[in-house]
């Protein structure tokens, strides 16, 4: 039966702008790039908390939590996919418009449906290629706690919405920015010189560079444009591009003395709007996020670099600097650039956003020494979790969720203590972080105090000797054992089946022990999926009590086969109890009763050979005899420990 689950959720539709045409020109390529545009978008969702729920042709439609959340990843999206399209003709160009509501939805087998869908792909329709359309209630929610600039576009009439949708348009990119973003294309296709940070040169104008700018503008540069300090070796190496700040009327001081960084910040974004000549960090980076909402990925440039060369441990400024790095000038480009910064500025931040840069084990192992070295740099600490998680790791073992919760702890204990708070410019993303780590600290947490974290074993007598059967908590990649707490370690082989989880063949979980062996300690180890020796956990194994405890598991579990009545002449009155006989190690005492007659009567076994434990002694008669008219007898085992079993009653067939 298919289950309807009715939510509000923000709600994000996008599509292709001029898709049909782009197909008709040149299928094939159209089909390449919107798999990898598509795998850009899916993974911007991700990283944000949303879910891709519907999708078709050109077409995707994704839910998220939050607004503020929904609204950031379009951003991140539109910005990212416009640097992308700048290697290609501006027909060639492959936009997205996006609209976005929060609204009342119906889940149906994972997809979406119902009014707050319909109106998203409506704004979506209204949106500008390449451009975010959102509706009065997203604009409510987000207006206060985003530097982005909204334009009001009133009341709008679409197509099967019975009232009309009172719509705003993010705007993306102005006349100022479009000229950016051309300058920049033009700066990244120049050829750089001295070898010495050639990928900043990518953005950097000088000579040249800096009239073109001038033309491209069309007015003579600011000079009190915001620039690194003439002092600081990276501005002496690189010049900054003079670009014209966007034509706004000159901002007083909207700071108050004394305010932190952090409240000047936020008054900042509150208020909206271009800081002329900027020079304190937040001033930089209200006017870096600001341009980058407008597409002036140029000017964001030039005053992220400008806040990153003054230093400091304020960590959300340089991670959105590097994220802008790499989506202009690839991985290897941020890497370079950021190694500069934390060779040659003071704080720690540009130091940890440079390990970042890196990739797998090495990212792990330089930001796990920055958090070894600086132990009270919470971001670090945090950092270093998400270096441990399934999203980053793929397969996530005992180990990793172990050092995950423990960075998280840490983390969270300079929460507890008050002491984030400077390490962020916007608060917003501190308060996300120390959700994000609350709530995988608690499951962490949970799952590591209630899941069995050490190895089991079970233990089957045959006549032959003992089967021991290991279960490692977590997938396994070898398995070891030794009898006893010195000697070397026997490893039990593999299968020649893989295990899907780890990708490398399963290892034998079992092995043979003599019957005549005493009563040890076992040690076993293993190697979990990432090659890392878990281990050794010794094992208790006295053999008389898992002898009786397999025996009577078996017993209790085939209970139907206690007693067997005879079924031809002359033995229709015989009353078999063959099984009770060769499990009889767990047994203690074993009652009859005939009829209605409850068990009183006891049936006589031989005692419990130890070394041959299922054998039943030649001499041994595992039968009574009874009446051939009885058709009912009723069994009570009293085992090994003292307690019995309810009374199991057999009838004749």
């Amino acid at each position: 039966m298919t289950v309807l689950k009715r939510k509000i959720a923000a709600i994000l539709a996008a599509d292709i702008a001029g898709y049909s045409r782009l197909v008709s020109e040149d299928e094939e390529d159209t089909l390449l790039r919107l798999a990898s545009y598509r795998e850009v978008f899916e993974d911007f969702v991700r990283k944000s908390g949303g879910r891709v729920c519907n999708t078709a042709g050109d077409s995707l439609l994704v839910e998220f939590p939050s607004a503020v959340e929904c609204t950031r990843c379009a951003i991140d999206i539109q910005e990212s996919l416009r640097t992308r399209n700048m290697g290609f003709a501006p027909s060639r160009q492959m936009l997205f418009r996006i609209g976005i509501t929060i609204g009342d939805v119906v889940e149906r087998d994972g997809d979406l449906l119902g009014d707050g869908v319909n109106i998203a792909a409506r704004l979506e329709g209204l949106a500008e290629p390449g451009g975010i359309c959102v509706s009065q209630s997203v604009f409510e929610q987000v207006a206060n706690k985003m530097s982005v600039p909204f334009r009001d576009i009133g009341m709008q009439e679409v197509k099967n919405i019975p009232h009309p949708v009172h719509a705003f348009r993010v705007e993306m990119r102005g006349a100022e920015g479009e000229l950016a973003r051309k300058a920049a294309i033009t700066d990244r296709n120049a050829p750089s010189s001295g070898g010495k940070l050639p990928v900043l040169l990518g953005f950097a104008g000088i000579g040249v560079g800096a009239a073109a700018l001038a033309l491209l503008f069309m007015r003579p540069p600011d000079a009190n444009a915001p620039t690194p300090s003439p002092q600081s070796p990276i501005a002496q190496q690189v010049a900054p591009p003079i670009v014209a700040q966007p034509t706004e009327p000159p901002r007083g001081t909207l700071v108050p003395p004394g305010a932190t960084p952090a409240d000047a910040f936020a008054i900042l974004a509150k208020s909206g709007g271009i800081v002329q000549n900027a020079k304190t960090p937040p001033e930089l980076y209200h006017n870096a996020r600001s341009f980058e909402a407008r597409g002036d990925a140029l000017s964001a440039r030039r005053d992220y670099l400008a806040l990153a060369t003054q230093g400091g441990d304020a960590i959300d400024p340089h991670l959105r600097f590097a994220a802008l790095l790499r989506a202009q000038d690839g991985r290897a480009g941020a890497r370079e650039i950021y190694a500069r910064l934390a060779e040659q500025t003071t704080g720690r931040a540009a130091s940890l956003v440079h390990a970042l840069q890196f990739e797998g084990e090495e990212r792990r192992k330089r930001v796990e020494a920055l958090s070894i070295a600086h132990t009270d740099y919470a971001p670090a600490q945090y950092l270093l979790a998400e270096e441990f998680t399934q999203d980053r790791l793929g397969s996530q073992t005992i180990a990793d969720k172990r050092r995950e919760m423990e960075a998280m702890g840490r983390f969270l204990e300079a929460e507890t203590d008050g002491r984030l708070v400077p390490f962020f410019l916007d608060q917003s993303v501190l308060a996300e972080w120390a959700e994000r780590a609350r709530k995988s600290h608690a499951s962490l947490r949970s799952y590591l105090e209630t899941a069995t974290l050490t190895p089991t074993a079970t233990f089957m007598r045959s006549n032959a000797g003992w089967m021991v059967a290991i279960s490692p908590p977590e997938a396994a990649t070898s398995l070891y054992w030794r009898n006893g707490p010195s000697g070397e370690f026997n490893a039990t082989g593999h299968m020649a089946a893989l295990d899907p989880r780890t990708g490398k063949p399963v290892p034998n979980t079992s092995f043979e022990l003599p019957g005549n062996v005493t009563a040890t300690t076992i040690d076993v180890r293993y190697d979990d999926a990432a090659g890392r020796t878990i281990g050794p956990f010794p094992i208790r194994f006295d053999p008389r009590i898992e002898l009786i405890r397999g025996q009577r598991d078996i017993l209790e579990r085939f209970s139907n086969s206690w007693i067997a009545f005879g079924a031809n002449q002359p033995r229709a009155d015989w009353v078999y109890y063959t099984q009770l006989m060769s499990f009889r190690c767990a047994i203690a005492k074993a009652e009859i009763g005939y009829g209605d007659v409850p068990p009183t009567n006891v049936l006589p076994m031989p005692p419990c050979n130890e070394r041959d434990p299922h054998s039943i002694p030649s001499d041994a008669k595992p039968y009574v005899s009874v009446p051939a008219a009885l058709k009912m007898v009723s069994v009570r085992l009293t085992w090994a420990d003292g307690s019995q079993s309810p009374v199991k009653v057999f009838s004749r067939q």
